[in-house]
């Protein structure tokens, strides 16, 4: 049976003929417009996946005369390893279509009914019951993998939708009661049906709901309503000044002062956030000029495919979108600028896909957890945001408390992507990532793989507080609090060795049990000053 490790390198051996085949590159790109119905949907990972399944499985080429995976399908054949002909089958016989789910089975599996065959198929995919339900359509491919199972593509889009999946099964019962036989789609018309910025931009909760569902968030974490006051009106202001730091301080703020459990608070602020600055955003847009995107941006690439001049064809668009208007006018900022979140995760992908193309699927492979960044960074609207409060709170505390890595060598290698990652955004990007973070980084690579392996020596606990080591005397360490509060407690061999002065460290337990619990850098005192 299948699994998808194996489709995953499908993809890239078709994307390695991709790009030996010189003629085929323009078209490939030109394609984009006709694939994409609405711009605003079009420069995600899952979109380009989308494209890239069109293109291969199901779009004819005019440089090869044909579909690229029927006409390439014996060089391709021959790039796999053994076994090859049920990873051939898989791709030649995948499924695009619309599938209600219809049962789950947690940790296992689905079964998911196509809206348009009306065939029923079981779904071998353990991670994602957790976040499906019963009745969810899911738009998009199936690969069969053996046995009648079926697994989806990662570039299937959920839509938890009752009124969408009621309107897809009417318009469906219509069409088939109109005609004869099996109702067919292919995922050109999927992607015009459904990825517009209607459909995959959910109603957006006002402030006053989102403050409200966060509210009761947070006293469901644990936090006082004094303190839920503070966070909710830092949030606020943040929005209103376009301060990407702000979730990030507030998060350090709680992880060193309360007990809240960090990755749920983080899912609720970034939810708030999302919220304030979507309504902020359209206060601004209300009250400007309207200029049609789509067909700017189509115009664009259609002129880019036909080897126009491109700084002719940048003046159009920038005249298309209304741009030179502004320009022109008179100097005052825009008082909420474009806001794009999850753009941190658009850039990983690029990063992982220019590494990859320049030193090959290994190298690439081994900084697939640089995506816990893009993650982290996800409440980000505009790259410029992110900052050295964001990568030194995200190397130096994230790092330990929430990205669920306990192997000292896979933190090594996350700080060696990020390094890269830094360097690369400073060389392609101009944002200066690598000259104001590079020194700190370079020291976090040695000490918090250290703190790994001192946190499994700590058998009681995260611990609270945040204590700097003072001295180290023999079995003893000395700690010191921001209040000027001292204690002293004894330390085991195993946590001695991965201590060093200037460490942050929490205490875990109370009075004659009190023990040193989680511990990070010097260089985390900066978030808590």
């Amino acid at each position: 049976m299948l699994d998808w490790n194996r489709v995953e390198l499908g993809f890239e051996r078709f994307l390695e003929l991709l790009a030996k085949d010189t003629r085929l590159r323009p078209e490939f790109e030109a394609s984009r417009s006709v694939f994409f119905v609405d711009a605003r949907v079009a420069r995600t990972a899952q979109a380009e996946r989308r494209h890239l399944e069109w293109f291969l499985l199901e779009r004819p080429s005019e440089v090869l005369a044909g579909i690229p995976a029927l006409v390439w399908q014996e060089a391709w054949r021959a790039s796999l390893p053994e076994p090859a002909a049920e990873l051939v089958a898989a791709f030649l016989e995948s499924l695009p279509g619309a599938f209600e789910v219809t049962s789950l089975v947690q940790g296992e599996g689905l079964w998911v009914r196509d809206l348009f065959t009306q065939g029923e198929h079981p779904v071998v995919e353990a991670r994602a019951t957790a976040t499906l339900a019963a009745g969810d359509l899911l738009v998009g491919r199936l690969f069969p993998i053996g046995g009648g199972a079926y697994l989806l593509s990662p570039a299937v889009t959920v839509f938890r939708n009752l009124e969408l999946v009621t309107a897809v099964r009417r318009d469906l019962e219509g069409m088939r009661r109109a005609r004869r036989g099996v109702l067919r789609i292919q995922q050109l018309e999927l992607e015009h049906l459904f990825h517009t910025g209607a459909l995959v931009e959910q109603p957006r909760a006002t402030p006053a709901e989102g403050r409200a569902r966060a509210r009761a968030a947070l006293l469901e974490l644990g936090l006082g309503e004094r303190a839920i006051d503070g966070v909710l009106a830092r949030l606020a202001r943040g929005a209103r000044e376009a301060d990407g730091r702000t979730v990030s301080e507030v998060l350090s703020e709680l992880a060193f002062e309360t007990p809240v459990e960090l990755s749920s608070a983080r899912l609720v602020l970034a939810e708030l956030w999302d919220v304030e600055r979507g309504a902020l955003a359209g206060e601004a847009g209300a009250s400007g000029s309207t200029h049609d995107a789509r067909a700017a941006l189509a115009a664009f690439d259609a002129g880019r495919a036909q080897g126009q001049d491109l700084e002719a064809l940048f003046r159009e668009l920038e005249r298309d979108l209304g741009l030179d208007e502004e320009l022109d006018g008179d100097d005052e900022e825009d008082p909420v600028a474009p806001d794009f979140p999850g753009v941190v995760g658009a850039m990983v992908e690029e990063f992982l896909w220019e590494t990859e193309r320049e030193q090959g699927v290994a190298r690439a492979r081994a900084f697939d957890s640089l995506r816990l960044f893009g993650g982290y960074a996800a409440e980000l609207g505009m790259f410029e945001e992110l900052g050295v409060a964001h990568l030194l709170d995200f190397s130096a505390r994230w790092v330990l408390d929430e990205s669920h890595l306990d192997s000292p060598e896979e933190v090594a290698t996350l700080l060696e992507a990020l390094a890269c990652f830094c360097r690369w955004s400073e060389e392609r990007h101009d944002l200066p990532l690598w000259k104001l973070f590079g020194a700190t980084l370079a020291a976090l690579q040695s000490s918090v793989p250290r703190h790994v392996r001192l946190r499994r020596a700590a058998p009681r606990g995260s611990g609270r507080g945040a204590f700097v080591v003072h001295a180290l005397d023999g079995e003893r360490v000395q700690l010191r609090a921001r209040s000027g509060e001292e204690r002293s407690l004894a330390v085991s061999p195993e946590q001695r060795a991965h201590l060093v002065v200037g460490d942050l460290v929490r205490v875990a337990g109370r009075g004659a049990e009190a023990a040193v619990g989680a511990g990070y850098p010097a260089e985390v005192a900066a978030l808590v000053q």
